[in-house]
């Protein structure tokens, strides 16, 4: 197969049978690709010698266009060539599919489609919720990972209550936990309320917190609980062969603090919209990795290449403080 590579806007250089010029082969490849459209693009035979060259020089064009978005031929290349894998129109896939260190990532949107057309449908089962900690008055438990034997309660009075109903009943086999209260001093110091002891006093005014000082006591108020995670979760589900099938995708805070993700400005700008681009994909590609074929989403690609997010890769999205 003869090697065609477009090199610029005015150029076209091949391997040249004997007898061709360069002018003349140029001449016929742009004649070929102006009868290229953007919806027959997808058809174009990659394999197929002349249609690869007419493909090159449409992608050329296209580069010098509006519509541009790509930055060299290769790219144009391997996005046609995800787009077609894909089923997808390429005038779609210029703005949607991203070429990474050779390697092709489609953004949300394109997964959300792809899951709809294959009739994959989800709930968003937790939306950046924030979890806390919770206790039975002897252990301290978090709220992503309770053991399947505790009972949630709101207060500690709620677990009291219960626990003595239950053991009433005879049943001894639950352990009912409630939110660990915050505390904090008058320098600004936090506490819980399992660290507190007979050196601290609990107050709700400043002429308390003075009586407590005298005697040598710290005086601390009660504050709102303080969230050790926030998650997102989304519960998918599939019919395939008449069988129900469910996944959930699940990502954290946590989780992107571990690996590192808010050293980058954009991810701690946009933390609750990554995070939940993060939990889709993880269970899209779980549920459906034939329908996505595998691939990554746009931001976990440049994460991975150790390549900073842009703005542009979150659309439509307000910034939101991370805590």
């Amino acid at each position: 197969m003869d090697e065609v590579r477009v090199t610029d806007a005015t150029e076209t250089t091949t391997n040249n049978p004997v007898g061709v010029s360069k002018e003349s082969e140029h001449q016929h490849l742009v004649k070929v690709s102006n009868h290229i459209t953007e919806s027959a693009i997808n058809k174009v035979n990659l394999l197929d010698e002349k249609q690869y060259a007419a493909a090159e020089a449409f992608i050329g064009r296209i580069m010098r266009s509006e519509k541009g978005g790509i930055k060299s031929v290769a790219d144009g290349i391997a996005v046609l060539m995800r787009a077609q894998d894909l089923q997808l129109p390429f005038s779609t896939s210029l703005e949607h599919i991203h070429v990474i260190n050779g390697k092709t990532g489609v953004d949300i949107h394109i997964i959300k489609a792809l899951l709809l057309k294959a009739g994959v449908v989800w709930d968003c089962i937790k939306d950046y919720t924030p979890l806390y900690e919770y206790t039975d008055s002897i252990n301290v438990y978090n709220e992503n990972s309770l053991p399947e034997y505790t009972v949630k309660c709101i207060s500690k009075k709620d677990a009291e209550a219960k626990a003595k109903e239950a053991d009433e009943k005879g049943e001894d086999d639950k352990v009912y936990v409630y939110p660990v209260r915050f505390y904090k001093d008058f320098n600004n110091n936090v506490y819980r309320d399992y660290q507190l002891n007979s050196k601290f006093g609990i107050v709700t005014n400043k002429t308390q917190a003075a009586e407590l000082v005298k005697k040598q006591i710290i005086p601390v108020f009660r504050i709102a609980s303080m969230p050790i995670d926030y998650v997102t979760e989304y519960k998918f589900y599939r019919k395939v062969n008449d069988r129900e099938m469910t996944t959930i995708g699940r990502f954290s805070y946590n989780d992107a603090l571990a690996a590192g993700f808010f050293d980058k400005d954009t991810y701690s700008k946009y933390a609750r919209i990554m995070i939940g681009h993060r939990a889709f994909t993880y269970g899209a590609r779980d549920i459906a990795s034939d329908v996505i074929m595998g691939c990554y989403e746009t931001t976990e690609l440049k994460q991975i290449n150790g390549l900073s997010i842009d703005e542009q890769d979150v659309i439509d999205v307000t910034p939101i403080k991370v805590r």
